[in-house]
């Protein structure tokens, strides 16, 4: 046994070090950053200084993070609930096979999830649909690159729902959306949750997206601003590191919050079981 723990804990800590290399160090290097001035940033970069909290303002101010922040809202989670709700429409009757040709939707909803952004194909059907430059339009079209993730997740949680309460709630008179609603909503929100975060980064941190899909800039999510602010202001680092902790806080806080509930709602589900 003693054998067998020591290159479990060699490998637990390798793990950890390199997930503090290329993830928790490039976070803290940029918040560093956010909290020097510009005359400290271009003379000891690698050092922190005093630490300057106006960048905050001045980056909130100069990149006009406050309508962007607004709109990149509306946009993630409309999207993201529209991928939920679908993704739970199209996972039902996957799971409980209720429909034929199950088995070669799945693998296409499998292949979706793999394949590349296609940016000249989705411009292309904004512009014919009357998609483009509008807030409607955008949210209909982040709707599809949560979806694949969605039907999967819920797929794999409803499969190990019991089937005997289906034939209950339909022998007891209840409709299928008030089934759903009433039984399996309660049941799968740990898969719900994680359907709707991923829905939601994916439009919350999508670049292509904005600049293929916004011309006003009225409509324009943080990603737009800060990629904008970042070709007006290449020479303020630190002003543009507070505009990206300033983007990123919101769904770090979110995550955190979510990463707690999730852990609570999987261990009721156990204690259940």
């Amino acid at each position: 046994m003693i054998r067998l723990a020591r290159p479990r804990l060699v490998g637990g800590v390798a793990m950890g070090l390199l997930i503090v290399i290329l993830f928790l160090l490039p976070v803290l290097y940029a918040v560093m950053i956010a909290f020097e001035s510009q005359q400290h940033f271009l003379v000891s970069p690698m050092t922190p200084g005093s630490p300057v909290l106006g960048n905050f303002g001045a980056a909130w101010n100069l990149a006009d993070l406050g309508p962007e922040l607004l709109n990149t809202v509306l946009y993630s989670v409309t999207a993201a609930f529209g991928s939920t709700v679908l993704g739970l429409l199209i996972a039902f009757p996957i799971a409980r096979r209720l429909i034929r040709g199950t088995s070669p939707l799945y693998a296409l909803i499998l292949v979706g999830l793999f394949l590349p952004f296609s940016v000249i194909p989705l411009f292309a059907e904004a512009r014919s649909l009357g998609l483009y430059d509008n807030r409607i339009g955008y949210i209909i079209l982040h709707v599809e690159p949560g979806l694949p993730l969605a039907v999967l997740v819920l797929t794999a949680f409803i499969t190990v729902i019991p089937a005997e309460l289906d034939e209950a709630a339909w022998m007891e008179g209840a409709g299928y959306l008030s089934y759903l609603v009433r039984v399996v909503v309660p049941l799968a929100r740990p898969a719900l949750l994680i359907a709707f975060l991923y829905g939601m980064l994916n439009v919350w941190n999508d670049i292509i997206g904005p600049v293929v899909l916004l011309a006003d800039s009225s409509l324009f999510p943080v990603t737009r601003g800060v990629y904008n602010f970042y070709g007006s202001s290449q020479t303020a680092w630190p002003h543009l590191a507070a505009a990206i902790v300033i983007v990123s806080l919101p769904i770090v806080i979110l995550f955190a919050a979510s990463q707690r509930q999730l852990i609570r709602a999987r261990f009721m589900g156990s204690v259940k079981g």
